[in-house]
């Protein structure tokens, strides 16, 4: 068979059959590279990505899909500044070419900011209390409201659209908080005033009414008074009976405390 096999290629037929086939090859692969393979690829049909960023994502979406593109929005943040549910980032970024039937991945501004825990800033001082709510926790600080106290500049409470928030409740990122600062002792004076005997709301009511703060509130029970009353108080006297304007008087308590601000 070989030796068949030789002496047929030693022709001049063999030859030209030999470059018949391998011209035929040749065009085939041409055919294929050439017209073909620029087909399946989609070579020349780029497309240059322009900056999204801002644009309404209905808009995007319509203008990327009439142009052959598939749209996945892939996450979405907010940003205070930023309309809802615009383009925040983009992937690939702009200027990039890319050919037709690709992803293009979007971030969304967000409508709604998420939710952190108030810090406890209460006895802090104003300026490490700024500090923490804005740097760490992103806060925006409004309005200060300065009350009576023992200590000049320290916060006593925080306002969230006029109500007393508790530490630890959650409040919207970037939301506008209002301290309750101390402005220290009054120089004016007012008159000493004893609520010994008297029921917790009651005595509360008269400090308030006399120009007095309440101070602390401990519960203990005692012989001295009936439950819920106060049966001591602190200061007890004070030289002359008079003291500042707010200064705060702390209470004494026949009871248990109650288990929940509610009660």
């Amino acid at each position: 068979m070989w030796r068949r096999l030789w002496a047929y290629l030693g022709k001049k037929e063999a030859w030209a059959f030999l470059g018949v086939v391998l011209a035929g090859i040749a065009l085939v692969y041409g055919l294929f590279f050439v017209l073909l393979l620029p087909r399946f690829t989609r070579q020349g049909e780029e497309y240059v990505l322009p900056s999204l960023t801002g644009r309404s994502y209905a808009s995007v979406q319509r203008a990327l899909e009439s142009a052959g593109f598939v749209v996945a929005v892939i996450d979405s943040q907010y940003v205070p500044d930023a309309d809802p549910n615009t383009v925040l980032l983009q992937d690939p970024p702009p200027k990039t070419r890319i050919k037709k039937g690709r992803k293009v991945y979007l971030t969304l501004a967000s409508h709604t900011p998420p939710q952190l825990p108030l810090p406890h800033v209460q006895d802090l001082p104003y300026e490490q209390a700024y500090r923490l709510l804005r740097e760490s926790y992103g806060f925006r600080v409004g309005e200060v409201e300065y009350v009576a106290g023992d200590i000049p500049d320290i916060v006593k409470g925080v306002r969230y659209q006029g109500r007393l928030l508790k530490p630890g409740e959650p409040v919207p990122k970037y939301a506008t908080l209002s301290l309750i600062v101390s402005r220290g002792l009054s120089d004016q004076k007012v008159s000493f005033i004893s609520v010994v005997g008297l029921p917790l709301e009651e005595a509360v009511s008269r400090l308030s009414a006399a120009g007095l703060s309440v101070g602390y509130i401990r519960y203990k029970p005692s012989p001295q008074a009936p439950p819920g009353h106060v049966y001591r108080q602190y200061p007890e006297r004070v030289p002359g009976d008079s003291l500042p304007m707010g200064m705060a008087i702390d209470l004494f308590v026949n009871g248990e405390a109650p288990q929940s601000v509610s009660e």
